[in-house]
């Protein structure tokens, strides 16, 4: 394996004992799909702040790709929610030893975290337009990666801002696709 290249290996510093499915999509490029049901928090200051991720619309049992590739110092991932394309550069800052994914007009800084099923995702830092927000105004994210009982990669990732709510939740599965060439 390759922790030197996928940002959120090189976080932890090791695969940290990881499931399979999650190992095998932090360690090379590839095609993924699988299904997901995405739910957006409510309100003008909600809806402004998605579309400056360029987050996509809510809806239940969609149909979801994701495509991943390195593009020299940084991975492209390239998702597809049902038409939706959502695509973001991701790449580990060894100034915070984390996670720095730009996406939209936000970048964010994640901290994988093992635990016994996965991993957990942590808001460390973001930024809006190159603009800090301020700690206290961070969102708050309960993200989750595992494993299922079929060894499909499973998701749930969800931002919430202090003192107003729900942002965006999105989860699913994801399984390799060896149909689809990945993007290139």
């Amino acid at each position: 394996m390759d922790s030197e290249g996928d940002p959120f290996l090189q976080a932890l510093g090791t695969d940290a004992g990881l499931p399979g499915s999650v190992r095998d999509l932090h360690s090379r490029e590839g095609c993924y799909t699988g299904r997901c049901s995405i739910t957006r928090g409510r309100g003008p200051l909600i809806a402004l702040a998605l579309r400056i991720g360029r987050f996509p619309p809510g809806g239940d049992d969609l149909p979801v790709t994701l495509n991943i590739r390195r593009a020299e110092a940084y991975w492209v991932w390239d998702r597809d929610f049902s038409g939706h394309r959502t695509l973001s550069r991701v790449s580990f800052d060894q100034t915070r030893d984390c996670v720095r994914e730009k996406i939209g007009g936000l970048t964010i800084w994640l901290q994988p975290v093992p635990t016994e099923t996965g991993l957990a995702i942590e808001i460390r830092r973001l930024c809006l337009f190159g603009i800090p927000c301020p700690r206290i105004l961070l969102p708050r994210s309960a993200s989750t990666e595992s494993e299922d009982a079929q060894s499909r990669f499973r998701f749930d990732i969800s931002a919430r801002l202090p003192g107003i709510g729900l942002l965006i939740r999105y989860r699913g599965w994801l399984a390799p696709d060896h149909t689809q060439r990945s993007l290139g």
